[in-house]
C-alpha cells in the first residue's frame, strides 16, 4: 500500500521548497563567497602565487596577540639582561621590533585561500561579507629565521631545508635550541626537533618563517613559544602583495596594491 502525505504536510513541504527557491534572488549578495571573487577576476597569477584572506572578526584578536607578545618579550629581555645574557636580550629586542613592523601591515587568516582548496572544501570558503581583506602575494625569494641573535632573512633556493638553514648560522644563534617552529605560507605551523638528540628536518618553501623555541622554563617564555608561531602564521608571506577590492553594490573586479 502506498502511503500518502497528509494534505497539511504537503502544503508545509511546498512552502519550504518555495522559500528555498527564493533565497538566491533575495540573498545573492550576502551569499557570495571568496571563490566567487576569484572566479570573477580577469586574471590571477598562476600557482604557486600565494592567495590570502582576512576575516573581519580576527583583526582585533591579532592586534591583541601582537601587543601581548611584545609585553611578554619585554619581561624576558629584562630577565635575560639581569642574568647576564645580553646577546640573547638584544636578539629578543629584534623580535620585538619585527613584531611591531609586522603588526603595522594587514594580516591574514591562517588558512588556505587558493581557488582549488576553496572548491574542494566548500565549508571553508568564507562569505565575502565576513572579510576585511583578500588578495595575493608574489612568491618571495627569502625564508625568515627568528633565532637567538635576532631576526634575519636568507635567500631561498630549491631544496633548502631547516637543517641546512640552521647550519649556515653562527652556533650561538641556535645551538642551545631543542625545537623550532616551521611556518609555511599554506600549511599549519609544525614543531620540529633541532637538537642532536631529537634532530628532525623539513623542506622550506619560499616565504617560510622559522622561529626557534626558547629553552627557558619560565612562564613568559612558555607563552611566547606557544603564541609566536600562531602570530607569524597570520602574516602575509611576501613583501609584494596586492589586495583585491571586496564587492560593494555588486562590484568585484577592482584591484590595487596592498597598503
Amino acid at each position: 500500500m502506498t502511503r500518502r502525505s497528509p494534505p497539511r504536510a504537503s502544503r508545509w513541504l511546498a512552502a519550504c521548497l518555495g522559500a528555498l527557491l527564493t533565497l538566491p534572488l533575495n540573498g545573492q549578495a550576502d551569499a557570495l563567497r571568496l571563490s566567487d571573487l576569484w572566479l570573477e577576476q580577469p586574471a590571477l597569477p598562476e600557482p604557486p602565487a600565494y592567495t590570502y584572506y582576512l576575516l573581519e572578526r580576527q583583526q582585533e584578536p591579532q592586534q591583541r596577540q601582537a601587543r601581548r607578545l611584545q609585553e611578554e618579550l619585554a619581561t624576558l629581555i629584562n630577565w635575560y639582561s639581569l642574568d647576564g645574557h645580553t646577546e640573547l636580550a638584544r636578539g629578543l629586542s629584534e623580535w620585538q621590533d619585527a613584531i611591531a613592523a609586522l603588526q603595522s601591515t594587514p594580516g591574514r587568516t591562517a588558512a588556505r585561500a587558493d581557488l582549488a582548496a576553496l572548491l574542494a572544501m566548500p565549508r571553508h570558503d568564507p562569505l565575502l561579507a565576513t572579510l576585511a581583506e583578500a588578495g595575493h602575494c608574489d612568491v618571495p625569494e627569502w625564508v625568515e629565521l627568528w633565532h637567538f641573535g635576532g631576526v634575519s632573512r636568507h635567500r631561498w633556493s630549491p631544496g633548502l631545508s631547516l637543517r641546512e638553514l640552521l647550519r649556515k648560522q653562527p652556533g650561538s644563534h641556535w645551538s642551545s635550541a631543542e625545537e623550532a617552529w616551521v611556518i609555511t605560507p599554506q600549511s599549519s605551523p609544525r614543531r620540529i626537533g633541532v637538537a642532536a638528540w631529537n634532530a628532525g628536518d623539513s623542506p622550506l618553501v619560499a616565504g617560510s618563517r622559522v622561529a626557534l623555541v626558547l629553552p627557558e622554563p619560565v612562564q613568559e617564555a612558555d607563552w611566547v613559544n606557544r603564541a609566536l608561531s600562531g602570530f607569524l602564521a597570520t602574516r602575509l608571506p611576501g613583501d609584494t602583495c596586492h589586495s583585491i577590492a571586496l564587492p560593494e553594490a555588486g562590484q568585484t573586479d577592482s584591484e590595487g596594491p596592498a597598503t
